[in-house]
């Protein structure tokens, strides 16, 4: 069969493979923050590189994720740019190719920024595509005191042909990771000390908008992340009364806790073969009245996060519990690094009842809400820190200042 009669079944069933130097295109518009052909130099496209790599008790490789610079793409005058790469560089020839990426076919264009903040689509693609504008946020954020905390503001994005609205959110990052996190809507946040603690965290305002653009056989799925500049915040350092405090499970004592230690790494709630414990326990160094418990990352099965104390860890009393979580797959903060963040991880700050006794010991557990309207015990994951806050026994007389 000639290959003229070929051509058209090829194209249209869309499996046919490119030859390695066939070219596959990238096109799109650039614009400045009023609207503007974009006119301050080249984008970056950048990949992501495995960083770290190496196998697991289970034999699968594990890596981190950092995005380097790859190419540069100039727009026109006009802000409109059209790259040329290969079928090689993103897979469309279907052939194996070593390459260091963590996906051959992903990538970020970015608009070169010096303030600390970020503007970027996020995409993946192998065959010709063409890209939502790329633009700017003026986010303009600023930090208010108010009531004992701020209250953090932002100008919104700008609509910009047929990007989605955006969700924002407010991310306190610290030196070991994220301290706090917030899906803000629209609305303005209110921070409290408690919420940075001794993190040395900054704050940013994340506004993602993802959306896709569906052709015949070719689809493009996308993200559109702008990032503030980081902010700092007016707060004094202020460590929680559980910082170093012990902690375990019915079946074993973790050694040291790696969830007071003041780090924000990511730690497996596990010991042996309790890889799924439904209960945690927190030995503080000193009796306290508890007002507070934080909880930061968690990654659970579970809808609603329950705080009991005790004093001698046989006879437990009910301190509070959180609002019921919210739902983190419709809408979560673009990451670049997936091994860093799980999708699902909740940040708590759990009122604890203001009769609360003096106590020695905190329990976590969950509640798992099912589809059929029945419930159980929920199971604990992953988890970053507990920070338990409250007032040393005998501190009545104390005035709130002095707390």
């Amino acid at each position: 069969m000639r290959l003229s009669r070929l051509l058209p079944l090829c194209l249209t069933l869309a499996g046919c493979a490119l030859e390695p130097d066939d070219p596959v295109y990238l096109s799109g518009t650039a614009l400045a923050a009023d609207g503007t052909p974009w006119s301050d130099g080249p984008l970056t496209l950048m990949r992501p590189r495995k960083v770290d790599a190496h196998v697991n008790e289970y034999g699968g490789e594990v890596y981190a994720t950092r995005y380097e610079p790859w190419a540069e793409v100039t727009p026109d005058t006009q802000g409109l740019f059209l790259h040329r790469l290969a079928a090689r560089d993103v897979g469309a020839d279907g052939l194996e190719h070593p390459h260091p990426w963590t996906s051959v076919t992903a990538f970020q264009l970015h608009l070169p920024r010096t303030d600390g903040g970020r503007d970027f689509l996020a995409f993946a693609f192998s065959r010709d595509v063409d890209l939502p504008p790329l633009r700017p946020w003026e986010s303009h954020v600023r930090t208010v005191d108010e009531a004992g905390g701020v209250r953090v503001s932002w100008a919104p994005v700008v609509p910009t042909a047929d990007l989605p609205e955006p969700d924002y959110f407010v991310r306190l990052l610290g030196e070991d990771g994220i301290a706090w996190q917030v899906r803000a809507g629209s609305g303005e946040p209110w921070l409290r000390p408690e919420l940075a603690e001794d993190f040395n965290a900054q704050a940013r305002v994340q506004a993602v908008a993802r959306g896709s653009r569906v052709w015949f056989k070719n689809s493009l799925y996308y993200e559109a992340v702008s990032e503030s500049p980081p902010v700092p915040l007016p707060f004094a350092s202020v460590a929680p009364a559980s910082r170093g405090a012990g902690c375990a499970l019915k079946s074993g004592t973790f050694s040291p806790c790696p969830f007071t230690d003041g780090r924000l790494e990511l730690a497996r709630a596990a010991i042996g073969e309790d890889v799924l414990p439904q209960e945690l326990f927190f030995l503080l160094k000193e009796p306290l009245r508890p007002r507070r418990v934080l909880v930061r990352g968690l990654d659970a099965f579970g809808d609603v996060l329950h705080v009991e104390g005790s004093v001698d860890g046989k006879t437990w009393l009910k301190l509070g519990d959180s609002a019921p979580f919210p739902d983190t797959v419709a809408s979560i903060p673009y990451e670049d690094d997936p091994a860093t963040v799980t999708l699902d991880e909740q940040y708590l700050d759990v009122a604890l009842s203001p009769d609360a006794p003096v106590v020695g010991r905190i329990r976590l557990w969950l509640t798992d809400h099912y589809t059929d309207g029945s419930s159980g015990m929920g199971q604990f994951s992953r988890l970053r820190e507990v920070s338990v806050f409250g007032e040393p026994s005998g501190a009545e007389g104390l005035t709130p200042q002095m707390k």
